[in-house]
């Protein structure tokens, strides 16, 4: 088939021959064309032609988006994957196999109206977003951001926090080595024993009443947990008091109950009764040598 071109400097007259040429010769003439078509113009017949050769020896391939492709005899249909995304594998007899690459890129971002699951990969999110409406669980879930959002729980760096309030409540046992309040930490020497201490120069512990609660006050159980308890209480003090314990071992003894002094008070056994004005006793103090 000749090329036709008409130039805007030629006359109607090379416009009439090349017209002319165009009918005949590359259009041809329609009296010809075969009596089992009934197609009255070029285009048609190639459509009608299509159709037919389709139908015994082709078909067709059309995607979501309503776009077709006919294949016919002796026709070769390639089917090719994308880089860390998706695979085309073609096997015998007439078998097209697509899947996933064992680690899939997506550009953009990617929503799952069900679960993620990843067993024993990664998933990872560079740049852009993972959405789910169910679960996403795997081995190990990796963001390169600075930001991530669970739920309502923000997690920048290594700082929590709550978009939608100021605290984070916990609803299951908390295991730490070692918790840091303000100035406050409280941690194990790991050989099993608790401690807190303060990490300001002054090191202070101060623990404040509530009305709701009395007073001030420590309560500790002994090597059976039970439902007694024995308490270390603070009277509201009027001035600063310092009570010291020295650098001995001993029991307290206490005002309400019967104890001795030993050796380092009594070189012998003595005892001490105190009366009151109208000859009542009223204190015994025992000293013990022993």
């Amino acid at each position: 088939m000749a090329a036709r071109n008409i130039a805007q400097t030629d006359t109607l007259e090379t416009f009439r021959t090349q017209f002319n040429a165009l009918a005949a010769d590359d259009f041809g003439d329609i009296g010809t064309l075969d009596p089992s078509l009934t197609a009255t113009t070029v285009i048609g017949a190639v459509n009608e032609i299509n159709g037919v050769v389709t139908a015994a020896a082709g078909w067709f391939i059309t995607d979501d988006a309503t776009n077709i492709q006919a294949v016919g005899s002796g026709q070769t249909l390639s089917a090719f994957g994308t880089v860390n995304q998706v695979t085309a594998v073609v096997s015998s007899p007439d078998k097209l196999t697509l899947g996933l690459t064992d680690d899939v890129t997506i550009a953009n971002d990617l929503t799952v109206t069900g679960d993620i699951t990843s067993v024993g990969g990664d998933i990872t999110n560079v740049g852009g977003s993972i959405t789910a409406v169910g679960n996403i669980s795997g081995a190990n879930i990796t963001g390169t951001g600075t930001t991530h959002t669970l739920g309502t729980v923000q997690i920048s760096g290594n700082t929590i926090t709550s978009t939608d309030s100021a605290q984070i409540n916990i609803d299951e046992v908390l295991d730490a080595t070692e918790f840091v309040i303000g100035g406050l930490r409280i941690y194990t020497d790991g050989s099993g024993y608790g401690i807190i201490k303060a990490t300001h120069a002054t090191p202070w512990i101060t623990l404040e009443g509530d009305v709701s609660v009395s007073s001030e006050k420590i309560a500790m159980q002994g090597a059976t947990a039970n439902a007694f308890y024995t308490t270390l209480k603070v009277v509201d003090p009027t001035a600063s008091r310092d009570i010291v314990f020295p650098d001995a071992a001993g029991n307290v003894i206490l005002d309400a109950t019967t104890a001795y002094a030993t050796s380092s008070i009594f070189a012998t056994s003595s005892t001490l009764n105190i009366y009151n004005s109208a000859g009542v006793l009223q204190k015994t103090i025992v000293g013990s040598s022993t």
